[in-house]
């Protein structure tokens, strides 16, 4: 088995890594980061993607930090899904993102795959992406005018594109502390059980008021079903100031199921995803309701 021939480097800061991409980037040299190796070794060993340049950032510590600074939890984007199964931060205050990172391919990809590296890839089926959306969680990206930092919704533009640059490096993932009130739920369909990419997954966190008998506030994402990952407005919508009922979860249930189609059009598996879209989310949100 060959790979094509490419330079390899190993810059042991962030500062470091943004010149590397800098001088590529200005000498149309093209240059691709190396973080676990998961996306990047298949694209290489199959020759869709050619690098002549592959900057290896398995080397800087500060990249694999997971701390809580404030009313948020920073994470470094070399962290990988099996230290986002454990960390006990991540656990208490984000548990939705380690229920996800937990369906991430095999034992062995989650030991190597990290949180970055499976935002940058921006495939539509990313476990851990609905997650960080109902987390409303944001990005820091460093290049050489500094850093700027996104809502993760607006990180993504398209299946398997972003807006980062072409000398940027994704640092950190930022999730603000989320209510401690709401309770949420992670979702995978897939064809297999084991080493399964997803064919749809959710994420929904809410807080149901017992005493109301209303749903307070609702957070849904359903991946591998929009061009981009973004919240289940209308769903949403139909659920807050209602009571738990069937009904109101069927409508939930439409309404995610419409908004799918008008944001994706019509497509040879909307006949399949259509329906399954709302029965993920009258699942998801039963289940949060009873975890309360």
């Amino acid at each position: 088995m060959s790979y094509p021939a490419f330079r390899y480097t190993a810059p042991r800061t962030t500062r470091e890594v943004v010149e590397t991409l800098r001088i590529a980037k200005e000498k149309g040299i093209r240059a691709n980061v190396l973080a676990g190796g998961t996306d990047l070794m298949p694209q290489l060993r199959e020759g869709t993607t050619t690098p002549e340049v592959v900057v290896d950032i398995s080397r800087i510590p500060v990249l694999k930090r997971i701390e809580r600074m404030g009313n948020e939890i920073r994470i470094g984007a070399m962290v990988t899904h099996a230290e986002l199964v454990t960390s006990e931060l991540v656990r208490e205050y984000a548990g939705v993102l380690s229920e996800a990172a937990k369906m991430v391919g095999s034992p062995q990809i989650r030991n190597l795959g990290t949180l970055g590296g499976n935002v940058v890839n921006a495939s539509p089926a990313a476990d851990t992406i609905p997650a960080l959306v109902i987390l409303e969680a944001k990005l820091v990206l460093k290049g050489p005018e500094g850093e700027r930092i996104l809502s993760v919704t607006d990180f993504f533009t398209a299946p398997y594109q972003t807006v980062i640059e072409a000398d940027e490096l994704l640092t950190d993932i930022v999730v603000p502390l989320p209510p401690p009130s709401g309770r949420a739920v992670f979702l995978k369909l897939a064809r297999r059980k084991a080493v399964a990419i997803a064919r749809m997954n959710l994420a929904c966190m809410l807080y149901y008021d017992r005493q109301k008998e209303t749903f307070e506030w609702v957070r849904l994402c359903v991946g591998s079903s929009t061009p981009r990952p973004v919240r289940m407005t209308e769903a949403e919508k139909a659920l807050i100031g209602k009571p738990f009922s069937t009904e109101v979860l069927q409508e939930a249930g439409r309404a995610a199921a419409e908004q799918m189609v008008q944001l994706s059009g019509l497509r040879s598996s909307t006949a399949y995803k259509k329906p399954v879209v709302g029965d993920l989310v009258m699942r998801a949100v039963r289940m949060a309701v009873e975890k309360g």
